[in-house]
């Protein structure tokens, strides 16, 4: 799984031109996205990663794309630090955070990391599709 970032400038349309762009190659995408100065950064996933990185270069928009892995956690009090201080203490850099499903029992977000394979060690069972998760408490 890849997460994809873009840079975009400010000026109105930039991320409906993006939603456009996706949409228009049938590429169903999760985002979410912040301003800062002058441009603002857009993260997201979506359901065909090779469709949607060939959408991309052909509308000449810029982007970078990360390896990433999908993290559960119980939606309580303490279950990010627990998660975090784990890649904390393995040396792992979080780059990106990216939520994609909230619910009053459980979180799932898409992470990007500077080592994947540590990551996947320091958090074990909370990383989905690795093994049954289990979340942290």
């Amino acid at each position: 799984m890849s997460a994809f970032t873009v840079q975009l400038g400010d000026r109105p349309g930039e991320l409906a031109r993006l939603c456009e762009v996706m949409a228009a190659h049938k590429v169903n995408i999760v985002l979410s996205a912040i301003a800062h100065g002058q441009q603002g950064s857009i993260a997201f996933v979506v359901d065909d990663e090779r469709v949607a990185r060939t959408a991309l270069q052909d509308a000449e928009i810029e982007f970078v794309e990360r390896p990433a892995l999908t993290v559960r956690m119980e939606n309580v009090s303490g279950a990010g630090a627990t998660s975090f201080r784990r890649l904390a203490d393995a040396g792992v850099n979080l780059e990106l955070l990216l939520p994609v499903q909230v619910s009053r029992e459980e979180f799932f977000a898409v992470v990007c990391v500077d080592d994947v394979d540590a990551a996947r060690a320091a958090l074990g069972s909370y990383v989905v599709g690795e093994q049954e998760p289990e979340p942290p408490r």
